[in-house]
């Protein structure tokens, strides 16, 4: 079983995926939290040793020097606990969150494995990559240094608050009627930042998209003399940028002024209410400094915990989007294979249509594949070749007909069935970093000296390895930087080969090579692969002589089939593009609709 995981996802709120998260580190949480506890109640008393040693100079007559010695011995020792808890606290968040970043960036390509070949094939693979890198370190760097510090300053307010209380309570309402106001204000004024923030997220990513690309594709503006004026769209990405960055500064900027001057007014309340309690006699002139010195302390918490809650949005929304891939249940893969029945042909398609919103790209395209020969699609560039790949290896639905395995449907299949029937080399070659051995065996075990061999003689790879002084063992840049795209091309030929399957699809895989490799390329196939199924696509034309059946395919249409020799007698369009590409003359003057065989299910 396969699974959608965008079809099946539900509703989930982004904190309890973040309590799911954290739920096997509990040991670990408390740890901190306990040790972040301890770190906001011993925040205090620095003030408080502070308030004693003045209350003792105030009063001259019970100061000592030995006393006042010992105070400043606590207040170290104080400010010496305070820190080491305060690095335990951090030690085991970050324990915590980098345990998180592995278990979760694990699962994220455990359940990546699940999915289905065609869910994959829609996505966005730079979305992708935001949520299994970008997204879960936000998520990590929330854990280990954002958790701590909230925490730290929701308790140091409250400390704060619990203290002006026990000294006087009309202390504590003074300064919270103050902070409950500046809330009140934030909230109103600033109550469409979220909204902003989320705009200018959606913006910075467009903008981040275009920019990656023009990085990537500076030396083709080099080479084209180019300057950054000359793309409209990096331009309009960035005057869009600018604009939400206006846009935010407007909104945010003087609400948040108005905020911040609020919460540095608590003196304007407090001030007045420790005087009339001096004056009355209720609290004493050390209290009343013990108060203002207190309430020096509230305002950087305050603010901290309140643009905590203006950057949560965009945690939330990395938490909403890992949730899809993070929620479903790993599943064990199918690996049962296809089952053969020898009534129908290995592959076949049926009156296949295929159209791109309203633009048709196939026409009726009728055939089946002759069983362990080679068999080619040829045609020119913008005919519908790739199209008619993707729909043998099942990761396009027909429009229209039935593309079918064994009499059954090829987009049905699963992965491990598909995975056993046949192998593919679209024409990407998805190298990664590694030595050449390491992207043809790509992980398999017990590969023979033999086999290997034969898939590197097959590919036409085997002359250059023996070219390079390290051979097999050569390195091999992330994406194949290093290499050619014929080079690419052959190594990725050879681990397609090396799966040994029963149907291999080569979508313009010798499009790098020149006439000669290229004959030499089927030559190798049909000695070292007798019994194996090929479908080539292909614009060559020199080279298919020794090729079993070939498929003329025209604007999406099948118009001709046949080997090399009556292709050329009978078939226009073949043997004009067989000459073009310097195909050798022919006798043949006379031209006969080549016939187009109808196979029934």
């Amino acid at each position: 079983m396969r699974y959608e995981p965008y079809d099946t996802e539900e509703n989930r709120s982004p904190w309890w995926v973040l309590r799911q998260i954290c739920a096997s580190h509990k040991v670990t949480l408390t740890l901190a939290v306990c040790l972040i506890t301890l770190v906001s109640c011993l925040q205090l008393l620095p003030v408080y040793l502070l308030f004693v040693s003045l209350n003792e100079i105030l009063i001259l007559a019970a100061a000592s020097t030995e006393k006042l010695l010992w105070i400043a011995a606590g207040l170290v020792a104080v400010i010496i606990g305070k820190n080491l808890c305060l690095v335990g606290a951090y030690y085991f968040s970050h324990k915590m969150a980098f345990k998180i970043l592995t278990e979760v960036r694990f699962r994220l390509a455990q359940n990546l494995s699940s999915f289905s070949l065609h869910w994959l094939k829609k996505q966005n693979s730079a979305q992708l990559k935001q949520q299994c890198l970008q997204d879960v370190e936000k998520l990590e760097n929330f854990i280990a240094h954002q958790s701590v510090e909230l925490l730290n300053a929701c308790l140091t307010s409250l400390c704060i608050v619990l203290a002006l209380f026990m000294i006087d309570w009309r202390l504590a309402l003074s300064t919270t009627a103050v902070v409950s106001v500046a809330l009140i204000v934030r909230a109103c004024f600033l109550s469409k930042t979220a909204q902003h923030y989320a705009k200018l997220n959606e913006v910075d990513a467009a903008f981040n998209t275009t920019l990656s690309d023009y990085v990537k594709y500076a030396p083709l503006m080099k080479l084209y003399n180019l300057d950054s004026q000359r793309f409209a769209i990096l331009d309009n990405q960035l005057k869009s940028y600018q604009q939400e960055v206006h846009e935010v500064v407007k909104h945010t900027a003087p609400s948040w002024g108005l905020y911040t001057a609020l919460l540095g007014s608590v003196f304007i309340f407090l001030l007045p209410c420790t005087i009339w309690l001096h004056s009355s006699g209720q609290i004493t002139l050390s209290h009343s400094l013990l108060a203002l010195m207190l309430a020096v302390g509230i305002f950087g918490p305050v603010v901290k915990v309140s643009r905590f809650f203006i950057e949560i949005n965009e945690l939330l929304e990395s938490i909403q989007r890992i949730t899809p891939l993070f929620s479903v249940e790993p599943n064990h893969r199918d690996e049962a294979p296809i089952q053969v029945n020898s009534k129908y042909p290995m592959l076949q398609f049926y009156c296949v249509d295929f159209r791109y919103h309203q633009h048709t790209v196939l026409r009726n395209v009728h055939f089946k594949l002759l069983p362990n020969a080679i068999n080619v699609v040829v045609g020119g560039s913008g005919g519908g070749k790739s199209t008619l790949a993707m729909l043998a290896c099942g990761l396009l639905v027909p429009s229209a007909g039935r593309v079918q395995l064994y009499g059954q449907d090829v987009f049905g299949l699963s992965d491990g069935a598909r995975a056993q029937a046949m192998s593919v080399v679209t024409q990407e070659s998805y190298l990664f970093e590694g030595t050449v051995r390491d992207n043809i065996i790509f992980g398999r075990s017990g590969i023979s000296t033999e086999t290997l061999d034969h898939a590197l003689v097959a590919a036409q790879l085997k002359p250059w390895l023996k070219r390079q002084r390290e051979g097999l063992e050569t390195p091999v840049s992330a994406q194949g930087a290093n290499l050619s795209a014929g080079e690419k091309m052959r190594i990725a030929i050879a681990r397609a080969l090396l799966a040994a399957p029963p149907l291999v699809i080569l979508d313009e895989a010798s499009a790098a090579m020149d006439n000669l490799t290229h004959s030499k390329f089927y030559q190798g196939l049909k000695g070292h692969y007798p019994n194996t199924t090929f479908l080539v696509i292909t614009h060559k034309y020199v080279g298919l002589e020794n090729s079993d059946q070939i498929f003329s395919l025209v604007d999406g249409e099948i118009v001709a089939q046949g080997d090399h020799e009556s292709l050329l007698a009978r078939c226009e369009h073949y043997q004009k593009g067989w000459h073009l590409q310097g195909g050798e003359s022919s006798s043949a003057t006379h031209f006969t609709p080549a016939p187009i065989l109808s196979y029934e299910i």
